[in-house]
């Protein structure tokens, strides 16, 4: 009975316990902070209006802030514009920019030129001519053979064909003038790249003038550029032709010393790409006794004319040939005071424009006008102005060189008319005719 009682008692207890513990749990998971005044929530913030309108205290605050100035100013005008607000991004990538320019390490020539490379290839031609303008920088210092320098400056002269290519003719121009002083200056440094450039802008410049109607005072010294730079190569059919070119202009233009050299790289060529080609060498031979003549040099053009027409009879070449070789001995015979001899040779030559052989045009010109010249020097004035005058009758052939030798053959007749002396200088400066070009 007691046991019962005690239990029935425990039971309430036990039951009010459990409350009491649950209660007190509670009550600590719900232990919350008291709240501070910096968490508290503005309430103006809530509203977006200013703090002083809706909380004396905070608008207390807010004056005691300001500066004197403002304090005794409430109704001061604000700045209509405010200022871009700066971003931490913003600022962030300006510094970076500024850091990177003012730490980018110089870049190298083999950098540049991988650069102008790219550039050129997006047709950005002038930042990559600018490219190639500092990497040349770099290797001024090396000497011009240097492979290096001479791969840069080789660049170079490719990029300046390839702006006047793309029609950026005063860029190219500018470049290339550049490269050709550059090249002058220093020996060695131009490559084939720069023989391109030098004939490629002598024609282009040498149109230009013709279009317009003046004289080409550029093409002759661009082509000596282009063959003393190409003489560093080993021999080309390329380097022979352009030799053969320059050898003719400077003759016509009076640099004779220029010539020679020209006509003599010529004859050295043309000796290791075909030396079975006899032919081809007594032309060549031709040439240069015509321009060793017009140095006074008679020793070599007579020696030099034998050995052209000795190879021609041999080889019994065309007349036309024969006749120019026959008419340039003649000529240097004369010269050296065996009229008599000169004479002879000059009318054998004379002899086949009567005949049935075919000769072309400009050699019939170049064979009566040297009749004329020895006949001249042999002081029969009448003969020798009958003989010009046969050689501007002959028709023209329309080639440049035809129209020197006639322009050669009109003042020597006119020099003859006014009684001037037998030493005009145009005969002996005639070309040699076209049948003979290698």
């Amino acid at each position: 009975m007691i046991r019962d009682w005690r239990s029935a008692l425990s039971w309430p207890l036990s039951l009010s316990l459990i409350l009491l513990i649950a209660a007190s749990i509670g009550c600590v998971s719900l232990n919350y902070d008291e709240p501070s005044a910096a968490a508290a929530p503005d309430p103006s913030q809530a509203s977006g209006w200013p703090a002083s309108t809706l909380d004396p205290a905070a608008s207390a605050s807010v004056d005691a802030t300001q500066t004197p100035d403002a304090a005794q100013t409430p109704d001061a005008a604000a700045p209509t514009r405010k200022p871009r607000r700066e971003t931490p991004t913003r600022a962030r990538l300006e510094q970076r920019k500024a850091d990177d320019a003012a730490n980018e390490p110089a870049r190298s020539w083999r950098e540049l030129s991988r650069l102008a490379r790219e550039k050129a290839q997006d047709g950005k031609l002038d930042e990559a001519s600018e490219l190639l303008a500092q990497a040349a920088l770099q290797l001024a210092d090396r000497r011009p053979t240097h492979t290096q320098r001479r791969t840069v400056f080789g660049m170079r002269a490719r990029l300046a064909q390839d702006l006047a290519a793309f029609g950026q003719l005063e860029a190219a121009d500018a470049l290339a003038d550049q490269l050709f002083e550059e090249a002058r200056q220093a020996p060695g440094l131009g490559d084939a790249a720069l023989v391109s450039l030098a004939r490629t802008t002598a024609e282009r410049r040498h149109a230009a003038a013709v279009e317009a109607g003046r004289k080409d005072d550029t093409q002759l010294p661009l082509l000596a550029l282009a063959l003393e730079t190409a003489q560093s190569d080993t021999a080309s059919r390329e380097r022979l032709g352009l030799a053969f070119e320059v050898s003719g202009l400077a003759l016509r233009a009076g640099e004779l010393d220029l010539a020679r050299r020209a006509i003599d790289q010529c004859v050295l060529d043309a000796q290791v790409l075909a030396p079975a080609d006899r032919m081809q060498a007594a032309a060549l031979k031709v040439y240069k006794a015509r321009i060793a003549l017009a140095q006074r040099d008679l020793a070599t053009a007579e020696a030099t004319a034998h050995a052209a027409l000795k190879i021609f009879e041999e080889l019994g070449a065309d007349p036309s040939n024969r006749g120019v070789a026959e008419t340039t001995l003649a000529q240097v015979l004369a010269e050296k005071g065996e009229l008599e001899r000169g004479l002879e040779l000059a009318r054998t030559a004379h002899a086949r424009l009567s005949s049935d052989e075919k000769l072309v045009l400009h050699a019939r010109r170049q064979i009566a006008a040297g009749l004329a010249r020895v006949e001249r020097l042999a002081g029969d004035g009448n003969a020798a102005g009958a003989h010009y005058r046969e050689a501007l009758s002959t028709p023209s052939d329309g080639s440049a060189l035809d129209d020197d030798l006639i322009r050669d053959i009109k003042a020597a007749l006119a020099d003859l008319e006014t009684g001037a002396s037998a030493a005009s200088p145009s005969a002996a400066n005639e070309p040699a005719p076209q049948a003979a070009q290698p």
